[in-house]
């Protein structure tokens, strides 16, 4: 039997874009709910139960390693990540200070909860340490943003110049 320019058979299934949108966003959903778990996890380990490092490395190498693949897999099929092309250089300043505030908020939390009852910690301290870690982790957010930035940009200019070639060529 034959169906629309195919052969036919009964293991042929027909897949409905809804279903298969539906199948990815729920797949989505789950590994956003395991990516943020293993965050908690190590965060959990490192600061409530003071856990040697060995015990929740593979964690993080885990949160790294699935990081380092997203961004790198977005790179490369041509998915721009700094989608405002207005804003670019501007978004890359904002997350940045966004990272080093979330940071900045949840070490010196932790080390709060960690550290408040053997210590006798005052404000001063505690805003010195907040600042300072705010202040390192907006530079090593930054400067992996604006790699990040720098790479996302070569990659969207060489797609636009491909795109334009074969305008150029079908013309």
């Amino acid at each position: 039997m034959i169906y629309s320019g195919r052969k036919y058979n009964e293991k042929t299934k027909i897949h409905d874009e809804r279903i298969l949108t539906q199948k990815r966003k729920i797949g989505s959903d789950a590994f956003q709910i395991l990516f943020y778990s293993l965050l908690l996890s190590v965060l959990v380990q490192q600061y409530m139960f003071n856990a040697p490092f060995s015990q929740y490395a593979v964690e993080t190498i885990l949160l790294l390693a699935i990081s380092i693949y997203i961004i790198v897999r977005n790179i490369m099929v041509g998915n721009d990540l700094f989608e405002s092309s207005k804003y670019n250089q501007k978004l890359v300043v904002v997350n940045s200070i966004v990272s080093g505030l979330v940071f900045a908020i949840i070490n010196t939390t932790l080390n709060y909860i960690k550290l408040g009852d053997s210590l006798k910690i005052d404000i001063i301290n505690t805003v010195l340490v907040f600042v300072i870690t705010f202040l390192c982790s907006f530079i090593i957010a930054f400067v992996v943003f604006e790699i990040l930035y720098v790479i996302n940009k070569k990659k969207q200019k060489q797609i636009e110049s491909i795109l334009n070639n074969e305008d150029s060529d079908s013309e």
